[in-house]
């Protein structure tokens, strides 16, 4: 809990910086914009973020000044990476999230992330009967998740496009062809439950299947509906660069590219910094694909405005 001498400071901190971050972007924006300006003029390309309820405090003005940086930097739309995570709905006190995706729909459209749970990962590494368990109570609370954003999505239907669903797919938890079986029953169940509106899906890879049966499984994922979403693992390097370049040459141009714009230097717990230009570069570096960026956090237009870790904590006794 951030005491109240800690939040006035950042308050402080974030009026300071904002009035300095024209001048700061001038040098450090260029990071972004010539990452962008290097891509092809009809390549879209967008930006995840990823909420925490510390960015509550950022305020109208500050959601405003970070969109139209990102859209005078060439990024064409928004991902809201979930609007719930397990019992989070980031509405306690104030409907902040709403009010900031308000904001960011006037200068792109958006998708946005439905619920995820806290215990996805553990219950996915667990098998086939533990993942068609997470299944069905997903599909009993996912009309909820989609009710609670409905009337959002009508009034704001010009700038929606689509439902992202935050379960990270990987062929380490679907390595076998049963388990594929069942998560394609499961997707097609998904797909009829929310009807005709757009989804999408992200998928990270784990070399647990070969190179071309990977890429497969991608394209049966995009034949039941799906935008398929793949993370380039650049920022995790759990993957070679040689490996990696293995599986991008497997799929086909539809596939979406998620640039990771960070590099992981501790697995646990986790923390990542910012990537630097010359490794923003190399993301760009696979051809046809549009991209998404992961996340805002990590990019130059969030610095001083969305945080890498949380400066409102409880300081430490001196």
């Amino acid at each position: 809990m951030a005491t109240c001498r800690i939040q006035r400071l950042c308050r402080r901190r974030r009026q300071r910086v904002l009035g300095a971050l024209r001048t700061l972007l001038l040098g450090v924006g260029l990071l972004m914009s010539s990452v962008v300006t290097t891509s092809a003029a009809s390549e879209q390309q967008g930006v995840m973020y990823q909420p925490l309820n510390r960015d509550s405090e950022l305020g109208a003005y500050g959601w405003h000044y970070l969109f139209q940086q990102l859209r005078n930097d060439g990024i064409d739309f928004g991902v809201l990476q979930w609007t719930q995570y397990g019992d989070e709905d980031f509405s306690a006190g104030q409907p902040w999230l709403r009010d900031s995706i308000t904001v960011w729909q006037n200068y792109m459209p958006l998708w946005l992330g439905l619920h995820l749970e806290d215990d996805y990962f553990t219950e996915m590494s667990k098998g086939l009967a533990a993942q068609q368990t997470f299944f069905t109570t997903y599909l009993r609370k996912v009309n909820a998740s989609v009710a609670r954003w409905e009337a959002w999505r009508q009034q704001h239907s010009a700038q929606f496009l689509g439902w992202y669903i935050p379960l990270e797919l990987s062929d380490a938890y679907f390595d076998t062809p049963a388990k594929r079986q069942q998560l394609a029953t499961f997707l097609t169940q998904l797909r009829e439950r929310i009807g005709t509106t757009p989804l999408a899906i992200s998928v990270f890879m784990s070399a647990t299947l070969p190179a071309a049966e990977f890429g497969a499984w991608l394209e049966d994922i995009q034949q039941l509906g799906y935008h398929v979403w793949l993370q380039d693992g650049v920022g995790t390097q759990a993957l070679s660069a040689a490996q990696r370049a293995d599986y991008f040459a497997a799929l086909n141009c539809d596939v979406v590219m998620i640039n990771e714009a960070f590099v992981q230097t501790s697995k646990q717990p986790f923390a990542a910094r910012s990537a630097s230009a010359e490794e923003l570069a190399a993301a760009t570096s696979t051809s046809c694909h549009r991209r998404i960026w992961f996340s805002l956090r990590y990019l130059p237009q969030a610095v001083g405005l969305l945080y890498l870790s949380d400066v409102t904590r409880q300081l430490p006794a001196p």
